[in-house]
């Protein structure tokens, strides 16, 4: 039993010493094998063997294990905040306007204030739109501002509430 195993363990070693050889045959093809072919001009080729990794002169297991238990408690950290985040993010709601309007009734003075805010943003802007999305032309614009300021004369008087 030991010379077979010995016997394996030898040829086992073999291929990993073994030549390489390289010919082109009469097509010129080329071809290339761990045995020289008869008859053909054969050359042979240096096979380079893959340098021995050296082993590291003090092989601290313990230190790599330290490091190893850090990345992973800081990659857990990050994964834990991520889905903290997430979950902030899941639970807002897009805005919505009409969540956040009051039912109380404007006073007069917040109406005038914002009828006035309306009639400058009309008059500094160039082009409106209507709520179907069709820009106004200038003469419709201009109509708009127009009305805009006669309901603002008739809720707040001549213009003495405007700020």
């Amino acid at each position: 039993m030991k010379t077979v195993l010995a016997l394996m363990i030898a040829l086992a070693s073999v291929p990993a010493h073994a030549q390489l050889y390289k010919w082109t045959d009469a097509s010129g093809k080329v071809h290339y094998s761990d045995r020289p072919q008869e008859g053909v001009n054969s050359k042979e080729l240096a096979v380079e063997q893959a340098p021995q990794r050296a082993a590291p002169a003090s092989d601290d297991w313990r230190q790599r294990e330290r490091e190893s238990r850090e990345r992973r408690l800081v990659r857990e950290n990050a994964n834990r905040e991520a889905d903290d985040v997430a979950a902030r993010n899941a639970s807002k709601s897009p805005y919505n306007p009409s969540m956040h309007r009051s039912n109380k009734a404007m006073t007069d003075e917040e109406m005038c204030t914002r009828d006035a805010q309306q009639i400058v943003f009309a008059e500094k802007t160039k082009s409106i739109s209507f709520r179907n999305g069709v820009a106004a032309t200038e003469e419709e614009r201009q109509a708009v501002i127009q009305q805009r300021k006669e309901n603002h004369a008739l809720l707040c008087g001549s213009g003495q509430r405007t700020r």
